[in-house]
C-alpha cells in the first residue's frame, strides 16, 4: 500500500478514540450529578455500543512457496541425419568405334655399330687450346679500311701513318674492338652541369689517346685535341679512368686512340 493510504486511516481511528473518551467523560459526569427522581431503576441504563477499530493494513507480502519441478530422465536425442543427394551425371552415350586390326609388321632391327671413343685433349691440355685460339687469331686476315664500318674508319683515322707501324696483332684488335670501345666510353659518359647551366647547344668533341695492356690496365692517359672547354675535358679523362675495366683485353699493348662526343639540344 502507499504511505498516503496509510496515513489517512491512522488519522481516521485517532479521531474516532478521542471522540469515544469524550462521550464516555460526559457520561461519567452525568452520573456523578444528583438525580431529581427517587429512584433510578436498572431498566434506565443506557448501553454505548463500542465500534470496533478499523484494522490497519500491513504491508504484508505474502510468500508462495515455488514449486518444485522434478526432472525426469530424458533420453539423448540422435541428431536427424540430412539427407545428402548425389549429383546425377549425365551419361552421353557414344557410339563404339570398330577397331580394326592390322597384321604386326616385321621390322628387321640394323646392327649398331660400335665406334670407339677419342679423348678431348682440349680439355685435358689448356697450354694447347690457348695456342690454338692465338694462332686463330694471328691468322685472321687484316681488312681493308674501304671494308671496315663507317665508325671505325673514323677511329683509325685519328691514327693517320702511325696505324702502319702497329703489328698485325694490335691491327687486328683495333679493327675488331675499337667501335666497341667507343660505345662503352659513351655509355659512362655524363654531361656536365656547366654546359647546360652555359646552355652550350651543338656537339662538343675532344680526342683521346692510351694505352691499353693484356691484363685490363691503362696507361698515357691524355687528351691529343680538346674541346675548347676544360670541363669537357675533364669529364673524358675522369669517364675512361672508370669505363677502362670493361673494355676488351689485348693480346699485346696497344694504343687506343678515340673521340669522345657532347651533344647538347
Amino acid at each position: 500500500m502507499k504511505p498516503i493510504t496509510v496515513a489517512f486511516i491512522l488519522s481516521i481511528a485517532l479521531h474516532l478514540l478521542a471522540f469515544y473518551t469524550l462521550k464516555e467523560k460526559k457520561l461519567q459526569e452525568y452520573s456523578d450529578k444528583p438525580s431529581t427522581s427517587k429512584e433510578i431503576s436498572k431498566s434506565q441504563v443506557h448501553f454505548v455500543k463500542l465500534q470496533r477499530k478499523a484494522p490497519v493494513q500491513k504491508n504484508v507480502q505474502k510468500k508462495f512457496k515455488t514449486p518444485v519441478i522434478k526432472k525426469l530422465p530424458t533420453k539423448p536425442v540422435k541428431p536427424k541425419k540430412l539427407k545428402s543427394y548425389k549429383k546425377v551425371k549425365k551419361v552421353v552415350k557414344t557410339a563404339k568405334r570398330k577397331v580394326i586390326k592390322k597384321p604386326a609388321k616385321n621390322i628387321q632391327r640394323k646392327p649398331i655399330e660400335k665406334v670407339e671413343a677419342t679423348p678431348n685433349y682440349q680439355k685435358m691440355n689448356p697450354t694447347k687450346l690457348q695456342k690454338r685460339t692465338l694462332d686463330e687469331f694471328l691468322a685472321a686476315p687484316v681488312l681493308d679500311m674501304q671494308l671496315l664500318d663507317e665508325v671505325t674508319q673514323s677511329y683509325l683515322k685519328l691514327y693517320g701513318e702511325e696505324y702502319n707501324s702497329f703489328t698485325k696483332v694490335q691491327k687486328v684488335y683495333l679493327q675488331n674492338n675499337l667501335k666497341n670501345i667507343g660505345r662503352i666510353t659513351q655509355k659512362y659518359l655524363s654531361m656536365p652541369r656547366i654546359a647546360v647551366q652555359l646552355n652550350l647547344r651543338g656537339r662538343h668533341m675532344n680526342i683521346v689517346e692510351f694505352i691499353l695492356h693484356p691484363n685490363g690496365d691503362i696507361s698515357r692517359l691524355k687528351i691529343t685535341s680538346p674541346s675548347g672547354y676544360s670541363f669537357f675535358d675533364k669529364e673524358t679523362l675522369e669517364t675512361i679512368e672508370i669505363a677502362y675495366k670493361d673494355y676488351p683485353r689485348p693480346k699485346d699493348p696497344t694504343k687506343i686512340k678515340i673521340y669522345v662526343n657532347y651533344i647538347l639540344y
